[in-house]
């Protein structure tokens, strides 16, 4: 276990109809890291009504400090999930609790802040990332979120520019540079913004891949499950690879817990499912 791990971002629940089921990247993402035993605090804001509370609970079920979650007379964020033959539609509700963000006083050191670009959507919470990224820390790692219409150009800079190290999906890199390879697109990437010292790229099927900035580039082993859902799945990469590169391990050794970790959540239903004792002493 590293230090403590600081958590920027989202917490919000998709409708399915009648049906809520808890998320948001930053939410993964912390969740993910906690259940690998890291010390994690959450910085993000709920409304006070029902869906608030039962983030709440979640966020405590999960062993992901609260301290830093605000509740505000906001609605919690929500996302409105339809089908249309077969595919999914997305309507991420405005106005709600996590674009009203305040910018914490933090009573402790915190080895990693890690966040996304979604909750950077509204001014209050870009804001009050804005002062938590003048902090001192061991890694800054950005998780690139690219939901239209709710990101910028200027939004994406200034990320890439505060991060030591930048995740991205092959469908989100084609946004910041147009290449096909990824160790060419890699590279660019480093060439542009001199602060990131690591990419981690993922590649769905054909697994990841890290470009280091003094050491190389690496590629993870392929995925070996076959997907029931990925939901959750990339939260789950970036957060074990995170928990791996902070304990001192070697890039191919965070790659393939990463890879393991995240073949299993695309076996089940739901971004945070419990993990078996046998497969999480693997993993850790």
């Amino acid at each position: 276990m590293a230090g403590k791990i600081l958590v920027f971002g989202e917490v919000l629940y998709d409708l399915f109809g009648e049906k809520a089921e808890i998320g948001g990247a930053p939410f993964n993402f912390a969740a993910h890291l906690a259940s690998l035993g890291e010390t994690v605090d959450f910085v993000s804001a709920v409304g006070g009504d029902e869906l608030g509370g039962s983030a709440l609970e979640e966020l405590k079920k999960k062993k992901v400090g609260t301290a830093y979650t605000a509740v505000l007379p906001r609605p919690t964020g929500f996302c409105r999930v339809t089908l249309k033959e077969g595919t999914p539609f997305y309507d991420l509700a405005r106005d709600v609790a996590y674009d009203y963000i305040p910018a914490p006083c933090l009573e402790a050191k915190y080895e990693a802040l890690c966040f996304g670009t979604l909750a950077q959507r509204a001014a209050v919470s870009r804001d009050s990332l804005r002062t938590l990224l003048k902090g001192n820390y061991r890694e800054v790692f950005c998780d690139i979120n690219i939901r239209k219409p709710f990101y910028s150009d200027d939004i994406i800079e200034e990320s890439i520019a505060g991060a030591t190290i930048l995740k991205l999906s092959r469908e989100e890199a084609p946004v910041l540079l147009a290449c096909t390879d990824p160790e060419q697109c890699t590279a660019a990437l480093l060439a542009r913004y001199p602060s990131l010292r690591q990419i981690v790229l993922t590649l769905d099927k054909d697994g990841a891949a890290v470009h280091d900035r003094g050491k190389g580039f690496f590629r993870s082993p392929k995925p070996a499950a076959k997907a029931v859902s990925t939901v959750g799945a990339g939260d789950a990469f970036g957060a074990c690879y995170l928990h791996h590169l902070l304990k001192g391990d070697g890039i191919e050794e965070a790659l393939a817990a990463a890879t393991l970790l995240s073949d299993y959540v695309v076996t089940r239903l739901g971004a945070v499912p419990e993990l078996p004792a046998e497969l999480k002493e693997r993993i850790i």
